[in-house]
């Protein structure tokens, strides 16, 4: 295990109708797409929606991938974290968490954004996408538990981590509290 972590996915749960439509979404991320000067550096977007409990419509960036996320818990805005992370460990989960808020914050100040979508405040999700580096582990867990918890300005014991008996995840916690 190292601290050069780079994929960090950051998701912040969404209250919404059951079954939801997602084509608003095509129409935000297409045009996304087509900018040519975003960080992210767009190159491609894709259409799960027709997958029930799926990763809805996602667009992705040689840098970043983000979002409207079906996958369990539920329904929310999923920031995929891909490079561009420097620093100690908590300084990378301050920049996904950053590049996380500004993503959600500007789909949903898009015209197509879905007034029944509401953003959960106090609800998130967090992984580390490498499970070779940062498997869901005790030792795992002694590194990463502080550096999120410090990213976020709060003690450890309020995230809660997930469970993995089989070992096959990486590491991963839910926050179910407000982020300042």
């Amino acid at each position: 295990m190292d601290d050069n972590l780079q994929r960090v996915d950051v998701k912040q749960l969404l209250d919404s109708p059951r079954n939801p439509d997602l084509d608003p979404f095509l129409v935000i991320f297409n045009r996304w797409r087509k900018q040519t000067d975003h960080p992210s550096d767009w190159v491609d977007l894709a259409d799960y929606a027709h997958m029930p409990g799926g990763p809805g419509i996602l667009i992705a960036g040689k840098r970043d991938t983000f979002s409207i996320n079906l996958n369990p818990p539920g329904p929310g805005l999923l920031t995929s974290v891909r490079g561009g992370l420097e620093g100690t460990l908590a300084d990378r989960f301050r920049e996904a968490f950053r590049r996380a808020r500004e993503f959600n914050a500007a789909v949903a100040a898009e015209p197509e954004f879905p007034p029944e979508f509401q953003c959960i405040d106090h609800a998130w999700e967090v992984f580390v996408n490498d499970r070779l580096r940062f498997p869901n582990t005790d030792q795992a867990d002694r590194q990463v538990r502080p550096a999120l918890a410090a990213a976020l300005g709060m003690a450890p014991e309020v995230l809660t981590r997930h469970a993995d008996p089989g070992g096959r995840l990486g590491y991963s916690a839910r926050l179910d509290l407000m982020l300042q």
